[in-house]
């Protein structure tokens, strides 16, 4: 009696762990675009958006596309449309795969826009049978993108990034044909440093756009379900010591007439060796001359990122509320031990008090 039960506990457990496994299976093949653990790969932290210019003077313009160190993406790509993910064509990235029979479409734009399959408007239901997380595979519809770019020579020795404004709604890239990432996240931007993919010259980028995605279930809004890289696209370069991001607090004493101002600053470096640089924070009202608040060398580390943190008391500031928005400009610039600008952008700020 006493062996029956132990082999019927045995067959028990060797079930259970069948299934265990089986299960686990069902997991690893998961598609990134229906797992929920799964909303991006390699792609970069979000930071505050900026564009680093060549001096302090040119940085005052604070127009981004202004600055040499960026380059747009936006015009006709190559295109092809798939109904599902079973008809999309796989190898498309390859350098190899023939492209010349495909159609164009404008970035930014919508495929539905621009003849290939139909708008859906929905204010309360989702534009599929719901079962979160899966979509339905014969209805998830797949744009295959690819153009081909060239960067500055002024470029090289520099990290370079690519950044996406907004796609919808998952979608991959790969860089000369070497798979970079995913994201997913419609109106949410998507960076990625394609700095180890690129080459001196022509350079090719292709991008694997997914309509639906377990992402969509949190779009589920009263809006217009339209698909494709739908918002700006571009690259840009960064020195390889940087300010990666910035924290300004701009609030007011207990007066209510002084100014407290604290700016942080997240410091990277990929040198392979150390140095002294200088990081500088100007501050002005608009239209007036720029004071120093800050003030410092640094020294960097070898393959590092580090935060600094700064405080500062300034008096009789004007403040910012609804009926006198009135802003500072904040303008952060590194130097090299040499003395030579790297990086230098503007940002506008506003003092306000919120109880």
């Amino acid at each position: 009696m006493t062996k029956q039960v132990l082999s019927i506990i045995g067959i028990l457990f060797l079930v259970g762990g069948l299934i265990l496994i089986n299960n686990n299976k069902k997991k690893v093949l998961a598609h990134d675009w229906e797992n929920q653990s799964v909303y991006n790969i390699n792609r970069e932290d979000p930071v505050a958006y900026f564009m680093p210019f060549e001096t302090e003077r040119y940085a005052l313009n604070g127009d981004p596309e202004k600055s040499k160190f960026f380059k747009s993406l936006n015009g006709k790509w190559n295109f092809y449309f798939s109904n599902n993910p079973d008809q999309r064509p796989e190898s498309f990235y390859k350098p190899d795969f023939d492209i010349s029979d495909w159609k164009t479409i404008d970035v930014p734009g919508h495929w539905e826009l621009q003849g290939w399959s139909q708008p859906i408007y929905l204010d309360e239901e989702y534009p599929f049978p719901p079962s979160p997380p899966k979509v339905p595979n014969k209805r998830n519809e797949v744009g295959s993108y690819r153009r081909s770019f060239q960067y500055p020579a002024y470029w090289r020795g520099r990290d370079i990034f690519i950044r996406f404004s907004g796609v919808r709604s998952a979608f991959y890239i790969w860089i000369n044909g070497q798979k970079v990432g995913y994201s997913q996240g419609s109106k949410t931007p998507a960076e990625f440093n394609i700095t180890p993919y690129i080459k001196n010259g022509q350079n090719s980028v292709s991008v694997e756009v997914y309509r639906f995605s377990d992402g969509s279930y949190l779009e589920g809004q009263d809006t217009w379900r339209l698909s494709g890289i739908e918002r700006d696209v571009h690259i840009y370069s960064v020195p390889k010591t940087r300010i990666s991001d910035f924290f300004v607090q701009a609030r007011l004493d207990t007066t209510y007439n002084n100014g407290i101002f604290k700016l942080g600053i997240d410091l990277t470096s990929n040198e392979p060796s150390t140095g002294k640089h200088v990081i500088r924070a100007l501050l002005s009202s608009l239209g007036t001359k720029m004071e120093t608040v800050y003030d410092t060398t640094y020294k960097t580390k070898v393959d590092s990122a580090q935060t600094i943190w700064f405080e500062k008391n300034i008096e009789k500031v004007m403040q910012w509320n609804a009926e006198q928005p009135n802003l500072y400009q904040l303008q952060l610039t590194i130097s090299d031990p040499f003395g030579k600008i790297l990086q230098s952008f503007t940002q506008q700020v506003g003092f306000r008090q919120i109880e």
